[in-house]
């Protein structure tokens, strides 16, 4: 890590004074974009990192990172919590890229070069983009959205248009046009995505809306499908739907929309994989169940289930692993195939600190990045992978990328 902070420093020390004032002017701008868009369903993020390089290419996975929002929930003891993470210092070398938006759309950012490769295919947008996780990549669309023919959230509005932009790609690919509140989900198929649309803009929602799997260059993949009255489209299981309801958001429902029918109700669902749904019902004693909706075999985890609202959790791409972050903030791994929780020492640190994590695409690493919410920086880019006893650490003081890492925090 000594290595990492002498070339940090030095690269600090070379930047003009100018550039400090424009990164905290941003970081502001920033914080007030992410406070407009934390009503959105999906709690997408600002940025997504993709990539740690250490020798050779690896990929991160997150919004940054997590597809849940990671609970910040206040308890006296946690005051006392430290407002760092620990472990070995990183190897030399690690290069972190992410994925950013801008007035001409979105680019990827490197730490390295401290440049932007901007991407291509998507228009400018007032407001900048969007972006949610998908298989191999992301979804991408524009926060400015024309004024609605109703009260929020009671009816469509005017569609929008989704793009997408494969992991590290320069090239954005047109999707088609959805409803801003639930109209790409993930599918379990690569190269393939769910849209949901609905007749008009006035259209409520009470049975109107349709699904349709499509590539994600916008090629119709098979028919349409009608969704049950007051159900959003979250995700792809499987060859099944995840539907919340439109009036709570706790309750959810996996769907067959092939038969058309309803497979099973679900309380507090926390995560779901291209073939898993993590959940519990809430009750004192219970634990956090895996289904595998393709086997339908269940399992019962150690993860203590009696408050799943306050638990942050994501599954990686093979489904295998699952992180989550505990009430009492420490990062948690558990292993579905050898039943297995492992805490990761350093990583529950005080609610002074924001706090982020994701796996990285197609792989066991888990990557976190944590800093100060009092100041912008210093922050801390970590990872860890299974047989690991703690945490690779990284200071980050270049206060662009600390905008950059912090703005990754769920919307």
């Amino acid at each position: 890590m000594a290595d990492i902070e002498q070339q940090l420093r030095s690269a600090m020390h070379a930047a003009v004074d100018g550039e400090e004032a424009a990164a905290g002017e941003l970081i502001r701008l920033v914080r007030r974009r992410h406070r407009r868009h934390a009503t959105w369903v999906g709690a997408v993020a600002v940025l997504a990192v993709l990539a740690v390089t250490i020798s050779a290419a690896i990929t991160l996975h997150g919004r940054v990172f997590t597809s849940a929002p990671v609970s910040r929930p206040h308890h006296p003891t946690q005051q006392h919590l430290p407002t760092k993470l620990s472990g070995l210092p990183m190897p030399a070398g690690t290069t972190v890229q992410v994925l950013i938006t801008n007035a001409s759309g979105a680019a990827w950012y490197s730490t390295a070069t401290r440049r932007t490769e901007q991407i291509g295919g998507l228009p400018p947008s007032q407001g900048g983009y969007q972006f949610g996780r998908l298989y191999g990549g992301w979804a991408a669309w524009s926060t400015t959205t024309s004024p609605s023919p109703c009260s929020p959230n009671q009816c469509a509005g005017q569609p929008i248009q989704f793009y997408f932009i494969a992991d590290g790609s320069l090239a954005a690919t047109r999707i088609g046009a959805g409803y801003a509140r639930d109209g790409v989900a993930a599918s379990s198929r690569p190269g393939a995505v769910w849209l949901a649309t609905y007749p008009r803009a006035s259209a409520t929602f009470t049975g109107s809306a349709t699904a349709q799997l499509i590539s994600t260059t916008g090629r119709p993949l098979g028919p349409r499908h009608r969704l049950p009255a007051d159900w959003l489209l979250i995700t792809g299981v499987g060859s099944y739907l995840r539907l919340n309801n439109d009036q709570n958001n706790n309750l959810s429902i996996l769907w067959d929309p092939r038969a058309g029918r309803v497979l099973r109700h679900f309380d507090n669902i926390i995560a779901t994989s291209p073939e898993q749904i993590a959940w519990s019902p809430g009750c004192r004693s219970c634990r956090v169940q895996i289904l595998n909706v393709s086997t339908g075999t269940t399992v019962t985890t150690p993860i203590p289930g009696r408050n799943p609202a306050a638990l942050g959790a994501i599954f990686s791409d093979d489904g295998r692993l699952l992180a989550v972050q505990q009430p009492g903030r420490e990062i948690q791994v558990f292993d579905t195939a050898t039943r297995t929780l492992t805490a990761i020492p350093g990583t529950a640190l005080s609610t002074a600190a924001w706090q982020n994590f994701g796996w990285q695409p197609g792989g066991p690493r888990l990557v976190i990045a944590a800093g100060p919410n009092s100041r912008p920086g210093p922050a801390q880019l970590a990872y860890w992978q299974p047989g690991d006893a703690g945490l690779r650490v990284a200071t980050v003081r270049n206060l662009r990328e600390i905008t950059e890492l912090q703005t990754g925090q769920p919307g």
